[in-house]
């Protein structure tokens, strides 16, 4: 039964939701392997109870950008924080309160790389970061500026569609990887 999930905490002592849905032994293998890769941080499996819906909880979006330029996306290595640190990504960062998740991309993506960048629409899919933190990637174009590593990043780079694969990205910018392939493809 698909009923349990993987738990993470960090040195902080923040606790995220790594993946649910699963079956123990698949669970079990998953905390395991995370394990084994040399993660630091303290994970575990629990059990999922029928959950009841929670309709008045306010969700803050983090939201990444897919962002592309001349029939390439821009990937970009994260240095920060430890946990996440040598994998690829979709730049950006957290919406702030008020502001709509397309300002939020362009400021961030701004802030971060140091370009000005249209956001043009969301990518399907939304992943839970931790309670009341969503992420989702979003389509965007590169209007002025040279991508640099500004912020949390150590390395940028521009990858087209069969290029893909060449870097090991974040598990939840990986799962977009096909919706940015098509807009590669559309471009």
């Amino acid at each position: 039964m698909d009923d349990h999930r993987v738990m993470r905490q960090d040195d902080n002592g923040n606790r995220f939701l790594v993946a649910t849905g699963l079956g123990r032994a698949e669970a079990e293998a998953l905390a395991a392997e995370f394990e084994a890769r040399g993660h630091k941080q303290l994970y575990w499996v629990e059990a999922v109870g029928p959950r009841a819906p929670q309709p008045d909880a306010e969700v803050r979006y983090v939201v990444g950008g897919a962002l592309v330029h001349r029939g390439r996306v821009l990937a970009a290595r994260r240095s920060a924080p430890p946990e996440t640190a040598g994998y690829w990504e979709f730049p950006g960062g957290k919406a702030e309160p008020g502001e709509t998740q397309a300002q939020a991309l362009e400021r961030e993506l701004a802030e971060e790389l140091g370009v000005r960048a249209r956001a043009l629409h969301p990518l399907p899919g939304g992943w839970p970061v931790r309670p009341g933190l969503e992420l989702r990637i979003w389509a965007a174009e590169l209007l002025s500026g040279e991508p640099r590593p500004l912020a949390d990043h150590s390395e940028v780079r521009w990858l087209g569609a069969g290029e893909l694969d060449d870097v090991e990205w974040l598990a939840h910018d990986r799962e977009v990887l096909p919706h940015v392939a098509a807009l590669l493809a559309d471009g």
